[in-house]
Protein backbone atom coordinates (compact mmCIF):
# COMPACT_ATOMS: atom_id res chain seq x y z
CA UNK A 1 0.00 0.00 0.00
CA UNK A 2 2.98 2.37 0.38
CA UNK A 3 3.10 3.03 -3.37
CA UNK A 4 -0.52 4.13 -3.53
CA UNK A 5 -0.16 6.33 -0.43
CA UNK A 6 2.82 8.16 -1.90
CA UNK A 7 1.10 8.75 -5.24
CA UNK A 8 -2.11 9.99 -3.71
CA UNK A 9 -0.45 12.16 -1.11
CA UNK A 10 -3.50 11.50 1.06
CA UNK A 11 -6.01 8.72 1.43
CA UNK A 12 -9.01 10.98 0.88
CA UNK A 13 -9.58 9.33 -2.49
CA UNK A 14 -10.32 6.02 -0.76
CA UNK A 15 -12.72 7.20 1.94
CA UNK A 16 -16.03 5.31 1.75
CA UNK A 17 -18.58 7.67 0.14
CA UNK A 18 -21.28 9.15 2.39
CA UNK A 19 -24.07 11.42 1.17
CA UNK A 20 -24.16 14.77 2.97
CA UNK A 21 -27.75 15.82 2.29
CA UNK A 22 -30.94 14.89 4.12
CA UNK A 23 -34.36 14.40 2.54
CA UNK A 24 -37.70 15.52 3.99
CA UNK A 25 -41.11 14.88 2.48
CA UNK A 26 -43.46 17.89 2.61
CA UNK A 27 -47.17 18.39 1.93
CA UNK A 28 -46.75 22.05 1.03
CA UNK A 29 -44.18 24.40 -0.43
CA UNK A 30 -41.49 25.61 1.96
CA UNK A 31 -40.54 29.27 2.32
CA UNK A 32 -37.03 30.53 1.63
CA UNK A 33 -36.08 27.32 -0.20
CA UNK A 34 -35.04 27.04 -3.84
CA UNK A 35 -38.01 25.64 -5.82
CA UNK A 36 -37.33 23.09 -8.57
CA UNK A 37 -40.60 22.54 -10.43
CA UNK A 38 -40.83 19.77 -13.04
CA UNK A 39 -43.26 20.31 -15.90
CA UNK A 40 -44.51 18.14 -18.76
CA UNK A 41 -44.34 19.65 -22.24
CA UNK A 42 -46.77 19.56 -25.12
CA UNK A 43 -46.69 16.87 -27.74
CA UNK A 44 -45.55 18.26 -31.09
CA UNK A 45 -48.66 16.74 -32.70
CA UNK A 46 -51.02 18.32 -30.21
CA UNK A 47 -53.43 20.98 -31.50
CA UNK A 48 -52.97 22.84 -28.25
CA UNK A 49 -49.95 25.08 -28.87
CA UNK A 50 -50.51 27.26 -25.79
CA UNK A 51 -47.58 27.99 -23.54
CA UNK A 52 -46.89 25.67 -20.64
CA UNK A 53 -46.61 28.62 -18.27
CA UNK A 54 -48.19 31.96 -19.20
CA UNK A 55 -45.40 34.05 -17.72
CA UNK A 56 -42.75 32.30 -19.86
CA UNK A 57 -44.42 31.64 -23.23
CA UNK A 58 -41.13 30.60 -24.85
CA UNK A 59 -40.78 27.69 -22.41
CA UNK A 60 -41.86 24.44 -24.09
CA UNK A 61 -40.70 22.06 -21.33
CA UNK A 62 -38.53 19.95 -23.60
CA UNK A 63 -36.49 17.33 -21.69
CA UNK A 64 -34.09 19.12 -19.30
CA UNK A 65 -35.06 22.57 -20.65
CA UNK A 66 -34.70 25.08 -17.80
CA UNK A 67 -36.36 28.43 -17.26
CA UNK A 68 -36.31 30.66 -14.20
CA UNK A 69 -39.18 32.87 -13.06
CA UNK A 70 -39.58 34.65 -9.73
CA UNK A 71 -36.66 32.69 -8.29
CA UNK A 72 -38.07 29.27 -9.13
CA UNK A 73 -36.57 26.89 -11.67
CA UNK A 74 -38.93 25.16 -14.10
CA UNK A 75 -37.51 21.95 -15.58
CA UNK A 76 -38.97 20.31 -18.67
CA UNK A 77 -39.82 16.61 -18.68
CA UNK A 78 -40.81 16.52 -22.33
CA UNK A 79 -44.21 15.32 -23.56
CA UNK A 80 -46.16 13.15 -21.13
CA UNK A 81 -46.72 10.53 -23.84
CA UNK A 82 -42.96 10.03 -24.32
CA UNK A 83 -41.70 9.85 -20.75
CA UNK A 84 -40.03 6.61 -19.64
CA UNK A 85 -37.55 5.53 -16.96
CA UNK A 86 -34.42 6.50 -18.90
CA UNK A 87 -35.73 9.93 -19.94
CA UNK A 88 -36.96 10.72 -16.43
CA UNK A 89 -33.62 9.52 -15.00
CA UNK A 90 -31.65 11.73 -17.38
CA UNK A 91 -33.69 14.83 -16.49
CA UNK A 92 -33.36 14.13 -12.76
CA UNK A 93 -29.58 13.63 -12.98
CA UNK A 94 -28.93 16.72 -15.10
CA UNK A 95 -31.08 18.79 -12.75
CA UNK A 96 -29.44 17.34 -9.64
CA UNK A 97 -25.97 18.23 -10.94
CA UNK A 98 -27.00 21.89 -11.12
CA UNK A 99 -28.78 21.94 -7.77
CA UNK A 100 -26.13 20.22 -5.61
CA UNK A 101 -23.49 22.84 -6.43
CA UNK A 102 -25.85 25.83 -6.42
CA UNK A 103 -28.06 25.62 -3.33
CA UNK A 104 -27.86 24.43 0.25
CA UNK A 105 -31.62 23.81 0.38
CA UNK A 106 -33.95 22.87 -2.47
CA UNK A 107 -37.51 21.64 -2.88
CA UNK A 108 -38.57 19.32 -5.71
CA UNK A 109 -42.15 19.72 -6.92
CA UNK A 110 -43.46 17.14 -9.39
CA UNK A 111 -46.55 17.33 -11.61
CA UNK A 112 -49.38 15.27 -10.13
CA UNK A 113 -49.99 13.33 -13.34
CA UNK A 114 -46.49 11.83 -13.12
CA UNK A 115 -48.01 9.24 -10.78
CA UNK A 116 -50.03 7.94 -13.71
CA UNK A 117 -46.75 6.71 -15.18
CA UNK A 118 -44.57 5.94 -12.18
CA UNK A 119 -45.06 4.61 -8.65
CA UNK A 120 -43.83 6.44 -5.55
CA UNK A 121 -41.20 3.72 -5.15
CA UNK A 122 -39.90 4.29 -8.68
CA UNK A 123 -39.82 8.07 -8.31
CA UNK A 124 -38.02 7.77 -4.97
CA UNK A 125 -35.49 5.40 -6.50
CA UNK A 126 -34.72 7.72 -9.41
CA UNK A 127 -34.74 10.99 -7.46
CA UNK A 128 -32.58 9.82 -4.55
CA UNK A 129 -30.17 7.99 -6.84
CA UNK A 130 -29.87 11.02 -9.15
CA UNK A 131 -29.13 13.43 -6.29
CA UNK A 132 -26.81 10.91 -4.64
CA UNK A 133 -24.78 10.38 -7.82
CA UNK A 134 -24.70 14.12 -8.55
CA UNK A 135 -23.37 14.68 -5.03
CA UNK A 136 -20.43 12.36 -5.67
CA UNK A 137 -18.41 13.51 -8.72
CA UNK A 138 -15.62 11.03 -9.35
CA UNK A 139 -12.75 13.32 -10.40
CA UNK A 140 -11.21 12.29 -7.09
CA UNK A 141 -7.55 12.68 -8.03
CA UNK A 142 -7.66 16.29 -9.19
CA UNK A 143 -5.90 18.93 -7.11
CA UNK A 144 -9.31 20.51 -6.55
CA UNK A 145 -11.91 17.74 -6.95
CA UNK A 146 -15.48 18.72 -7.76
CA UNK A 147 -16.58 17.01 -4.55
CA UNK A 148 -15.39 20.14 -2.73
CA UNK A 149 -18.04 22.19 -4.60
CA UNK A 150 -21.05 20.21 -3.36
CA UNK A 151 -23.11 22.39 -0.99
CA UNK A 152 -26.57 20.73 -0.91
CA UNK A 153 -27.58 19.95 2.67
CA UNK A 154 -31.35 19.60 2.58
CA UNK A 155 -33.63 18.26 -0.15
CA UNK A 156 -37.39 18.57 0.23
CA UNK A 157 -39.79 16.56 -1.94
CA UNK A 158 -43.42 17.61 -2.18
CA UNK A 159 -45.53 14.47 -1.87
CA UNK A 160 -48.85 13.89 -3.55
CA UNK A 161 -51.66 14.28 -1.03
CA UNK A 162 -52.08 11.31 1.32
CA UNK A 163 -48.82 9.56 0.45
CA UNK A 164 -46.32 11.39 2.67
CA UNK A 165 -45.45 8.37 4.84
CA UNK A 166 -44.99 6.04 1.87
CA UNK A 167 -42.76 8.60 0.17
CA UNK A 168 -40.70 9.04 3.34
CA UNK A 169 -40.21 5.29 3.74
CA UNK A 170 -39.12 4.85 0.14
CA UNK A 171 -36.68 7.76 0.15
CA UNK A 172 -35.13 6.45 3.37
CA UNK A 173 -34.65 3.08 1.68
CA UNK A 174 -32.82 4.52 -1.31
CA UNK A 175 -30.77 6.89 0.85
CA UNK A 176 -29.29 3.79 2.52
CA UNK A 177 -28.46 2.34 -0.87
CA UNK A 178 -26.89 5.33 -2.62
CA UNK A 179 -23.59 5.35 -0.72
CA UNK A 180 -22.92 1.83 -1.96
CA UNK A 181 -23.68 2.74 -5.57
CA UNK A 182 -21.13 5.52 -5.15
CA UNK A 183 -18.72 3.10 -3.47
CA UNK A 184 -18.78 1.02 -6.65
CA UNK A 185 -18.34 4.14 -8.80
CA UNK A 186 -15.35 5.18 -6.69
CA UNK A 187 -13.55 1.87 -7.29
CA UNK A 188 -14.43 1.94 -10.98
CA UNK A 189 -12.95 5.35 -11.67
CA UNK A 190 -9.71 5.04 -9.71
CA UNK A 191 -6.79 3.80 -11.83
CA UNK A 192 -5.07 0.45 -11.54
CA UNK A 193 -2.09 1.88 -9.65
CA UNK A 194 -4.59 2.82 -6.91
CA UNK A 195 -7.08 -0.04 -7.11
CA UNK A 196 -5.09 -3.25 -6.90
CA UNK A 197 -5.86 -6.65 -5.37
CA UNK A 198 -4.49 -5.14 -2.12
CA UNK A 199 -6.89 -2.18 -2.10
CA UNK A 200 -9.81 -4.40 -3.12
CA UNK A 201 -9.11 -6.46 -0.02
CA UNK A 202 -8.82 -3.26 2.02
CA UNK A 203 -12.25 -2.13 0.80
CA UNK A 204 -13.68 -5.55 1.75
CA UNK A 205 -12.31 -5.05 5.27
CA UNK A 206 -13.95 -1.61 5.47
CA UNK A 207 -17.31 -3.12 4.44
CA UNK A 208 -16.93 -6.05 6.86
CA UNK A 209 -16.17 -3.72 9.78
CA UNK A 210 -18.92 -1.26 8.85
CA UNK A 211 -21.68 -3.90 8.67
CA UNK A 212 -20.33 -6.64 10.93
CA UNK A 213 -19.83 -9.10 8.09
CA UNK A 214 -17.69 -12.21 8.17
CA UNK A 215 -14.62 -11.78 5.95
CA UNK A 216 -12.51 -14.56 4.51
CA UNK A 217 -9.50 -13.93 2.25
CA UNK A 218 -7.91 -16.86 0.42
CA UNK A 219 -4.37 -15.88 -0.56
CA UNK A 220 -2.09 -17.17 -3.31
CA UNK A 221 -0.58 -19.94 -1.21
CA UNK A 222 -4.01 -21.24 -0.25
CA UNK A 223 -5.27 -20.94 -3.84
CA UNK A 224 -2.38 -23.16 -4.93
CA UNK A 225 -3.21 -25.75 -2.25
CA UNK A 226 -6.87 -25.71 -3.33
CA UNK A 227 -5.99 -26.11 -7.00
CA UNK A 228 -7.65 -22.89 -8.23
CA UNK A 229 -5.87 -23.12 -11.57
CA UNK A 230 -7.99 -20.51 -13.36
CA UNK A 231 -7.24 -17.68 -10.94
CA UNK A 232 -3.58 -18.67 -10.76
CA UNK A 233 -3.18 -18.84 -14.55
CA UNK A 234 -4.48 -15.31 -15.06
CA UNK A 235 -2.21 -13.72 -12.46
CA UNK A 236 1.03 -15.38 -13.63
CA UNK A 237 2.29 -12.34 -15.53
CA UNK A 238 1.71 -9.79 -12.78
CA UNK A 239 3.61 -8.81 -9.65
CA UNK A 240 0.23 -8.30 -7.96
CA UNK A 241 -0.79 -11.27 -5.82
CA UNK A 242 -4.21 -12.84 -6.46
CA UNK A 243 -6.83 -13.63 -3.89
CA UNK A 244 -10.38 -14.78 -3.43
CA UNK A 245 -12.38 -12.51 -1.10
CA UNK A 246 -15.60 -13.69 0.57
CA UNK A 247 -17.96 -11.41 2.51
CA UNK A 248 -20.74 -13.19 4.41
CA UNK A 249 -23.87 -11.42 5.66
CA UNK A 250 -26.09 -13.21 8.16
CA UNK A 251 -29.22 -11.24 9.11
CA UNK A 252 -30.41 -11.12 12.70
CA UNK A 253 -32.40 -14.23 13.52
CA UNK A 254 -31.12 -16.19 10.50
CA UNK A 255 -31.75 -19.93 10.65
CA UNK A 256 -31.68 -22.98 8.37
CA UNK A 257 -34.78 -21.75 6.55
CA UNK A 258 -33.28 -18.35 5.72
CA UNK A 259 -32.60 -18.26 1.96
CA UNK A 260 -28.97 -18.06 0.85
CA UNK A 261 -27.95 -15.97 -2.16
CA UNK A 262 -24.49 -16.35 -3.65
CA UNK A 263 -23.11 -13.28 -5.43
CA UNK A 264 -19.93 -13.75 -7.47
CA UNK A 265 -17.90 -11.00 -9.15
CA UNK A 266 -15.04 -10.68 -11.62
CA UNK A 267 -12.27 -8.56 -10.12
CA UNK A 268 -9.60 -8.03 -12.77
CA UNK A 269 -8.09 -4.78 -11.50
CA UNK A 270 -6.39 -4.23 -14.85
CA UNK A 271 -6.79 -6.27 -18.00
CA UNK A 272 -4.08 -5.71 -20.61
CA UNK A 273 -5.23 -8.83 -22.43
CA UNK A 274 -2.04 -10.58 -21.37
CA UNK A 275 0.01 -12.14 -24.19
CA UNK A 276 -3.09 -11.70 -26.42
CA UNK A 277 -2.55 -7.98 -25.91
CA UNK A 278 -5.47 -5.61 -26.37
CA UNK A 279 -5.19 -2.70 -28.83
CA UNK A 280 -3.75 0.43 -27.24
CA UNK A 281 -6.79 2.58 -28.01
CA UNK A 282 -8.98 2.83 -24.91
CA UNK A 283 -6.95 0.23 -23.00
CA UNK A 284 -7.05 2.66 -20.07
CA UNK A 285 -10.72 1.71 -19.63
CA UNK A 286 -9.61 -1.74 -18.50
CA UNK A 287 -9.05 -0.34 -15.02
CA UNK A 288 -12.81 -0.98 -14.81
CA UNK A 289 -12.58 -4.70 -15.49
CA UNK A 290 -13.15 -5.18 -11.77
CA UNK A 291 -16.65 -3.67 -12.00
CA UNK A 292 -18.38 -7.00 -11.34
CA UNK A 293 -16.43 -7.44 -8.11
CA UNK A 294 -17.09 -3.81 -7.14
CA UNK A 295 -20.82 -4.33 -7.73
CA UNK A 296 -20.91 -7.53 -5.68
CA UNK A 297 -18.93 -6.11 -2.74
CA UNK A 298 -21.06 -2.98 -2.56
CA UNK A 299 -24.28 -4.91 -3.10
CA UNK A 300 -23.65 -6.98 0.04
CA UNK A 301 -23.00 -3.70 1.88
CA UNK A 302 -26.29 -2.34 0.51
CA UNK A 303 -28.20 -5.48 1.49
CA UNK A 304 -26.70 -5.44 4.99
CA UNK A 305 -27.51 -1.73 5.47
CA UNK A 306 -31.13 -2.44 4.47
CA UNK A 307 -31.23 -5.53 6.73
CA UNK A 308 -32.85 -7.82 4.17
CA UNK A 309 -33.65 -11.25 5.60
CA UNK A 310 -31.39 -13.18 3.22
CA UNK A 311 -28.00 -14.73 3.88
CA UNK A 312 -25.47 -13.41 1.37
CA UNK A 313 -22.24 -15.05 0.26
CA UNK A 314 -20.42 -12.40 -1.79
CA UNK A 315 -17.28 -13.86 -3.38
CA UNK A 316 -14.89 -12.19 -5.80
CA UNK A 317 -11.74 -13.35 -7.54
CA UNK A 318 -9.21 -10.51 -7.67
CA UNK A 319 -6.26 -10.55 -10.08
CA UNK A 320 -4.32 -8.45 -12.57
CA UNK A 321 -3.81 -9.70 -16.15
CA UNK A 322 -0.42 -8.59 -17.50
CA UNK A 323 2.04 -9.80 -20.16
CA UNK A 324 5.51 -10.81 -19.01
CA UNK A 325 8.00 -13.66 -19.22
CA UNK A 326 5.95 -15.57 -16.65
CA UNK A 327 2.49 -14.86 -18.12
CA UNK A 328 0.22 -17.66 -19.25
CA UNK A 329 0.23 -18.16 -23.02
CA UNK A 330 -2.16 -19.10 -25.81
CA UNK A 331 -2.07 -22.89 -26.03
CA UNK A 332 -1.40 -23.44 -22.33
CA UNK A 333 -3.61 -25.95 -20.52
CA UNK A 334 -4.52 -25.49 -16.85
CA UNK A 335 -6.59 -27.53 -14.42
CA UNK A 336 -9.50 -25.70 -12.79
CA UNK A 337 -10.70 -25.96 -9.21
CA UNK A 338 -13.51 -28.22 -10.40
CA UNK A 339 -11.00 -30.51 -12.11
CA UNK A 340 -11.78 -29.62 -15.71
CA UNK A 341 -8.76 -29.02 -17.95
CA UNK A 342 -8.95 -25.84 -20.04
CA UNK A 343 -6.97 -24.97 -23.14
CA UNK A 344 -6.27 -21.24 -23.20
CA UNK A 345 -6.70 -20.11 -26.79
CA UNK A 346 -6.85 -16.42 -25.90
CA UNK A 347 -5.41 -14.86 -22.74
CA UNK A 348 -7.80 -11.92 -23.12
CA UNK A 349 -10.68 -14.24 -22.27
CA UNK A 350 -9.39 -14.34 -18.70
CA UNK A 351 -12.34 -13.26 -16.55
CA UNK A 352 -14.19 -16.51 -17.17
CA UNK A 353 -11.19 -18.47 -15.86
CA UNK A 354 -11.33 -16.54 -12.59
CA UNK A 355 -15.12 -16.76 -12.31
CA UNK A 356 -15.15 -20.50 -13.00
CA UNK A 357 -13.07 -21.22 -9.89
CA UNK A 358 -15.05 -18.81 -7.69
CA UNK A 359 -18.42 -20.14 -8.87
CA UNK A 360 -17.39 -23.71 -8.13
CA UNK A 361 -16.02 -22.74 -4.71
CA UNK A 362 -19.21 -20.92 -3.70
CA UNK A 363 -21.47 -23.73 -4.91
CA UNK A 364 -19.46 -26.48 -3.22
CA UNK A 365 -18.73 -24.66 0.05
CA UNK A 366 -21.99 -22.78 0.74
CA UNK A 367 -24.68 -24.50 -1.39
CA UNK A 368 -26.75 -21.31 -1.95
CA UNK A 369 -30.39 -21.38 -3.03
CA UNK A 370 -29.33 -19.22 -5.99
CA UNK A 371 -26.05 -17.95 -7.43
CA UNK A 372 -25.76 -14.79 -9.54
CA UNK A 373 -22.50 -13.60 -11.02
CA UNK A 374 -21.73 -10.16 -12.45
CA UNK A 375 -18.85 -9.45 -14.80
CA UNK A 376 -17.60 -7.15 -17.52
CA UNK A 377 -17.16 -10.35 -19.47
CA UNK A 378 -17.40 -9.76 -23.21
CA UNK A 379 -17.21 -7.08 -25.87
CA UNK A 380 -19.64 -9.32 -27.75
CA UNK A 381 -22.39 -8.39 -25.30
CA UNK A 382 -21.82 -4.70 -26.08
CA UNK A 383 -22.09 -5.49 -29.80
CA UNK A 384 -25.38 -7.29 -29.15
CA UNK A 385 -27.03 -4.89 -26.70
CA UNK A 386 -25.08 -1.64 -26.73
CA UNK A 387 -24.80 0.30 -23.46
CA UNK A 388 -28.44 0.30 -22.40
CA UNK A 389 -29.00 -3.30 -21.27
CA UNK A 390 -26.96 -5.86 -19.38
CA UNK A 391 -27.14 -9.33 -20.88
CA UNK A 392 -28.57 -12.06 -18.64
CA UNK A 393 -27.99 -15.77 -19.18
CA UNK A 394 -29.24 -18.95 -17.54
CA UNK A 395 -30.34 -22.45 -18.45
CA UNK A 396 -33.06 -22.11 -15.83
CA UNK A 397 -36.12 -19.99 -16.65
CA UNK A 398 -36.76 -19.45 -12.93
CA UNK A 399 -33.40 -17.66 -12.63
CA UNK A 400 -34.12 -15.51 -15.68
CA UNK A 401 -37.50 -14.52 -14.22
CA UNK A 402 -35.85 -13.65 -10.88
CA UNK A 403 -33.50 -11.25 -12.67
CA UNK A 404 -36.30 -9.73 -14.74
CA UNK A 405 -38.35 -9.10 -11.59
CA UNK A 406 -35.33 -7.58 -9.86
CA UNK A 407 -34.80 -5.34 -12.89
CA UNK A 408 -38.39 -4.09 -12.66
CA UNK A 409 -37.81 -3.25 -9.00
CA UNK A 410 -34.35 -1.69 -9.33
CA UNK A 411 -35.00 -0.02 -12.71
CA UNK A 412 -31.63 -1.29 -13.98
CA UNK A 413 -32.37 -2.79 -17.43
CA UNK A 414 -31.52 -6.38 -18.44
CA UNK A 415 -32.12 -8.46 -21.56
CA UNK A 416 -31.96 -12.28 -21.82
CA UNK A 417 -29.64 -13.91 -24.37
CA UNK A 418 -29.39 -17.63 -25.24
CA UNK A 419 -27.15 -20.19 -23.56
CA UNK A 420 -28.11 -23.46 -25.28
CA UNK A 421 -26.22 -26.75 -25.67
CA UNK A 422 -24.77 -25.53 -28.99
CA UNK A 423 -22.68 -22.89 -27.24
CA UNK A 424 -21.04 -25.49 -25.00
CA UNK A 425 -20.18 -27.58 -28.03
CA UNK A 426 -18.37 -24.55 -29.50
CA UNK A 427 -15.97 -24.80 -26.53
CA UNK A 428 -14.76 -28.39 -27.11
CA UNK A 429 -10.96 -28.72 -27.22
CA UNK A 430 -8.86 -31.30 -29.07
CA UNK A 431 -6.34 -31.66 -26.25
CA UNK A 432 -8.24 -30.68 -23.08
CA UNK A 433 -11.79 -30.80 -21.77
CA UNK A 434 -12.66 -27.33 -23.10
CA UNK A 435 -11.26 -24.21 -24.75
CA UNK A 436 -11.70 -20.85 -23.05
CA UNK A 437 -13.23 -19.32 -26.20
CA UNK A 438 -15.84 -20.55 -28.65
CA UNK A 439 -15.07 -18.74 -31.86
CA UNK A 440 -15.89 -15.38 -33.37
CA UNK A 441 -19.68 -15.45 -33.29
CA UNK A 442 -22.04 -15.65 -30.32
CA UNK A 443 -19.21 -14.69 -27.97
CA UNK A 444 -21.41 -13.47 -25.10
CA UNK A 445 -23.39 -16.73 -25.11
CA UNK A 446 -20.36 -19.03 -25.43
CA UNK A 447 -18.69 -17.14 -22.54
CA UNK A 448 -21.79 -17.69 -20.39
CA UNK A 449 -21.85 -21.34 -21.47
CA UNK A 450 -18.22 -21.63 -20.31
CA UNK A 451 -19.22 -20.42 -16.84
CA UNK A 452 -22.03 -22.98 -16.68
CA UNK A 453 -19.44 -25.78 -16.96
CA UNK A 454 -18.26 -25.08 -13.41
CA UNK A 455 -21.68 -25.57 -11.79
CA UNK A 456 -23.96 -28.55 -11.36
CA UNK A 457 -26.92 -28.53 -13.72
CA UNK A 458 -29.47 -28.42 -10.89
CA UNK A 459 -27.95 -25.26 -9.36
CA UNK A 460 -30.11 -22.17 -9.80
CA UNK A 461 -27.61 -19.83 -11.44
CA UNK A 462 -27.64 -16.74 -13.64
CA UNK A 463 -24.88 -14.68 -15.23
CA UNK A 464 -25.07 -10.92 -15.82
CA UNK A 465 -22.71 -9.49 -18.44
CA UNK A 466 -22.30 -5.83 -17.48
CA UNK A 467 -19.57 -4.98 -20.01
CA UNK A 468 -21.83 -2.50 -21.82
CA UNK A 469 -23.57 -1.00 -18.80
CA UNK A 470 -20.63 -0.61 -16.43
CA UNK A 471 -18.05 0.94 -18.75
CA UNK A 472 -19.44 4.02 -20.52
CA UNK A 473 -17.92 6.79 -22.61
CA UNK A 474 -21.20 8.69 -22.78
CA UNK A 475 -23.68 9.50 -20.02
CA UNK A 476 -27.25 8.24 -20.27
CA UNK A 477 -30.10 7.93 -17.79
CA UNK A 478 -28.64 7.71 -14.28
CA UNK A 479 -25.34 6.36 -15.56
CA UNK A 480 -22.39 8.73 -15.71
CA UNK A 481 -19.47 8.61 -18.09
CA UNK A 482 -16.53 6.59 -16.73
CA UNK A 483 -18.12 5.22 -13.55
CA UNK A 484 -21.68 4.03 -14.08
CA UNK A 485 -22.31 2.18 -10.82
CA UNK A 486 -24.56 -0.31 -12.63
CA UNK A 487 -25.45 -3.44 -10.70
CA UNK A 488 -25.66 -2.53 -7.02
CA UNK A 489 -29.38 -1.69 -7.20
CA UNK A 490 -30.08 -4.79 -9.33
CA UNK A 491 -28.27 -7.23 -7.04
CA UNK A 492 -29.87 -5.62 -3.98
CA UNK A 493 -33.30 -6.08 -5.57
CA UNK A 494 -32.64 -9.81 -6.11
CA UNK A 495 -32.08 -10.13 -2.36
CA UNK A 496 -35.12 -7.98 -1.58
CA UNK A 497 -37.32 -10.27 -3.67
CA UNK A 498 -35.91 -13.42 -1.99
CA UNK A 499 -36.63 -12.37 1.58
Amino acid sequence: MAKEKNQAGSRKWFQYPEHKFTIDIEDNEKKDVQKVIFVFGKDEKSKDKSAIIKEIPYFKAAPSEISEIKGSFYIGLGPFEEIDVERLSAVFLKTAKKIVTGFENAQVILPENIYEKFSIKQISNLLVTAFGIASYPVDLLKEKPSLDNIILKKLYITAVSGFKKEFQNETEYYKKQIDHVNGMRQLQVLPANYITPDTMEERAKVIADKYNLKLKVINETELKKMGAGGILAVCQGSVQKPRMIILEYNPAGANKKTPVLGLVGKGVTFDSGGISLKPGDNMHEMKMDMSGAAAVMHAVASIASLKHNVRIIAAVGVVENMPSGTAFKPGDVYKSLKGLTIEVQNTDAEGRLVLGDVLHYVEKTYKPNMIVDAATLTGACIVALGNHYAGIFSENEKAIEALKEASKLSLEPVWPLPIDRQYKEMLKSDIADYNNIGGRYGGASSAAAFLSLFLEKETLWAHIDIAGTAILNKEHGLYTKEAAGYGVRLLTAIAENMK
